[in-house]
């Protein structure tokens, strides 16, 4: 047994999507087929030809069509011919002699490789109506529905009413492949398959590629297997191409189920997209059915015309969804100061958010740091999230609504956080914004079990297609509800708001660090200029001290002493930040500091003025040198002399400052040069930068 088991090869869904259902090698008995060369040599023909034209596809094979069709006939093939495009394209005829008699056809024209391929029909000459106007009106009432759902469901009352099929319904495919009848209109007595979903597997991956080729399939009758092509294959070997025919036959596999379905006809309108199969319209008939070409071609047109205002109303949708995420752009713009950070406006960034993406938690990942808001995992979960985003593009949306099946440890919390949203907002280090959604435990109805789409029936290794379409339902865990695309393009246009945060926030970090280093230049250059002019000044002292000391003890006291005054001048400009500082203030620091309790016996009279840095330590040296002398040697040296100093502006802005004592012991000559020479009045004319300082100082 298990030897038998091994030679068997396995069976499963890519059965179905290996079927080459273009390649059948059959057409459907309400049309015969015709491939001709470009000679209209004839290389293929349906069996049944001779039921429509009277001649066997065996004595057609080889032979010129010319031979067969009328002239005129052939004139308006060739003519019709010369309207093909390169690619998919049809080329139609209605009501055509195509000989010698009075009976007309309906004639469909295409390229297969480098085949012309012919397919007749019998024209309904007693079916007088013009099936094309009547698509105008049904686009019109499209047109006035206010929402996707009621446009779907309008249009599946209009295929009907079109068709006149028992049921019409609007199929929409998801992501996966799979569908749901998201509209329907239907006799009384059909079982109603609103609502439900099916697999992927019922309408295979090539079946999905063949409704973007061609976009009218119809099924007449599921209970006949087709008319086989003669020959099956070219003299290259190759079964002719049948992907754009009309009256293509029908996989076995896809007969077996619209039987189970109870279902006699079918037909099919592709609605596509921008690009993209968006769904069908699915006509299902209890019983067999032939439309006419032009009944069927008005059903293509509506399909068509269908699809553009569908896209006119996603687009409208996607215009208010663009100007919400474009009033959320302005709004976050406007609400994060210059130089704020994402981390730090987390929560007002969080509430913006809201108002246009639902969700139930938001978290940030910035730099490492981990910011949250409502439901979502603990910042150890979250760090391993991360690692799994990193392994995605680094500037594109990731979106999921069943998280555990993209990140199995997601599993551990999918009752807080199924789904997430995760905007990435740098490149490195990689930052993220991620929106998380609770899980949703939901109900799904199925067109039967999803879990056993098939079963292995008696053609082989093929696949049967399951008996049961009764209502099946799913309860379904660990998925929250969906992003929708308009939540999406949201997120992709929060990303790039987000990102020119980022940016704008790295331009005023780089001319903050510019003017920081410009600051820092000039104050090293200022530092050093005034270290060099200290140590000028401190030179100038020791040299001068040297020539005034008569031993090292007064050395060391006059050296400390003008020292002292030059720090206690630099304490003032620092305590001033290096502006300038009033005159009575210099003065009332260094008497104070030199003279202690006998400050009271100088005084100050006249106007206050601003020194700059300067002149304050040039002033600073020299009224040192003045209050040092009257102390040792002038009328402060003894209990009964008194010092005046008085200021006054002169006209070109200089300031006067007169050095007056009075009393003390008598003036003698001196017996040597100093800094600063002993008199009853020293008057001095400043000529250092100066300004009047107010009253109101």
């Amino acid at each position: 047994m298990k030897e038998m088991e091994a030679q068997t090869p396995a069976v499963d869904l890519t059965n179905c999507d290996r079927e080459p259902i273009h390649l059948l090698g059959r057409v459907q008995s309400f049309g015969a087929l015709i491939a001709v060369t470009a000679d209209w040599s004839v290389m293929h023909a349906s069996r049944n030809v001779v039921d429509f034209i009277g001649v066997a596809s065996t004595d057609l094979i080889g032979e010129s069509l010319v031979s067969v069709f009328s002239p005129k006939a052939i004139h308006d093939l060739r003519t019709r011919l010369q309207l093909l495009v390169v690619g998919d394209c049809v080329e139609r005829i209605f009501g055509i002699p195509l000989l010698d008699d009075a009976r007309l056809f309906d004639v469909a024209l295409h390229y297969s490789g480098r085949a012309i391929v012919i397919e007749i029909e019998r024209h309904d000459s007693g079916d007088n109506r013009d099936y094309a106007a009547h698509v105008r009106p049904m686009i019109e009432r499209i047109r006035r529905s206010e929402s996707l759902q009621q446009l779907c469901q309008t249009g599946a009352r209009q295929m009907k009413a079109l068709t006149g099929f028992d049921r019409v319904m609007v199929y929409r495919f998801a992501s996966d492949g799979s569908g749901e009848v998201i509209a329907e209109a239907r006799q009384g007595q059909m079982e109603p398959f609103l609502g439900l979903r099916y697999p992927a597997s019922d309408i295979p991956r090539q079946a999905r590629a063949l409704y973007m080729r061609n976009l009218l399939r119809i099924i007449a009758d599921v209970g006949e297997d087709g008319v086989p092509i003669d020959p099956p294959v070219s003299p290259h070997g190759e079964p002719l191409d049948l992907t754009l025919s009309s009256t293509r036959a029908v996989s076995g596999i896809h007969l077996e189920y619209l039987r189970n379905m109870g279902v006699g006809a079918s037909m099919s309108v592709s609605i596509v997209n921008r690009g993209r199969l968006w769904g069908l319209f699915a006509c299902h008939n209890r019983t067999p059915r032939v439309l006419s070409y032009e009944l069927r071609s008005a059903a293509e047109l509506f399909g068509q015309m269908f699809a553009f205002v569908l896209d006119q109303k996603e687009g409208n949708l996607e215009r208010d969804e663009a100007r919400k995420a474009q009033a959320l752009h302005d709004q976050l713009m406007v609400q994060l100061a210059e130089g704020s950070t994402i981390a730090d406006s987390f929560d007002m960034i969080a509430d913006a958010i809201g108002a246009v993406i639902p969700h139930d938690g938001i978290a940030a990942w910035i730099d490492g740091e981990f910011r949250s808001n409502g439901i979502t995992p603990t910042r150890e979960e979250f760090t391993g999230l991360v690692r799994f985003l990193n392994t995605s593009a680094a500037s594109r949306i990731f979106a999921s609504d069943h998280l555990s099946a993209n990140y199995p440890p997601a599993a551990d919390f999918a009752g807080r956080a199924a789904g997430l949203l995760s905007l990435p907002v740098s490149r490195v280090p990689r930052d993220y914004v991620v929106l998380f959604r609770q899980e949703l435990v939901r109900q799904v109805t199925w067109g039967g079990n999803p879990q056993k789409p098939v079963e292995t029936g008696p053609n082989g290794i093929r696949l049967t297609p399951r008996k049961s379409f009764e209502a099946w339902r799913e309860i379904v865990r660990g998925q929250s509800a969906p992003w929708t695309d308009g939540e999406v393009r949201a997120a992709e246009a929060l990303r790039v708001t987000l990102l020119e945060v980022v940016l704008r926030l790295a331009d005023t970090t780089l001319r903050e660090r510019a003017r920081a280093q410009e600051r820092q230049e000039i104050l090293i250059a200022e530092l050093n200029h005034r270290v060099r002019n200290i140590l000028t000044i401190i030179r100038g002292l020791v040299s001068q001290s040297r020539d005034e000391a008569r031993d090292v003890a007064t050395f060391t006291e006059i050296v400390g002493g003008r020292i002292h005054a030059l720090a206690r001048a630099h304490d003032q400009i620092t305590q001033q930040h290096w502006n300038p500082a009033p005159l009575r203030h210099l003065i009332e620091t260094e008497v104070s500091a030199y003279l202690g309790d006998r400050a009271d016996r100088v005084r100050f009279i006249g106007e206050d003025a601003m020194l700059d840095p300067k002149a304050f330590t040039a002033l600073s040296l020299v009224f040192h040198e003045l209050l040092t002398n009257a102390a040792k040697y002038g009328a402060l040296c003894d209990s009964h002399g008194e010092v005046e100093i008085r200021s006054a502006f002169t006209e070109d802005g200089a300031v006067d400052l007169v050095w007056r004592e009075r009393g003390g012991p008598a003036v003698q000559a001196p017996t040597r040069r100093g800094s600063a020479r002993r008199s009853s009045s020293v008057r001095s004319r400043m000529t250092c930068a100066a300004r009047r300082k107010s009253a109101s100082r």
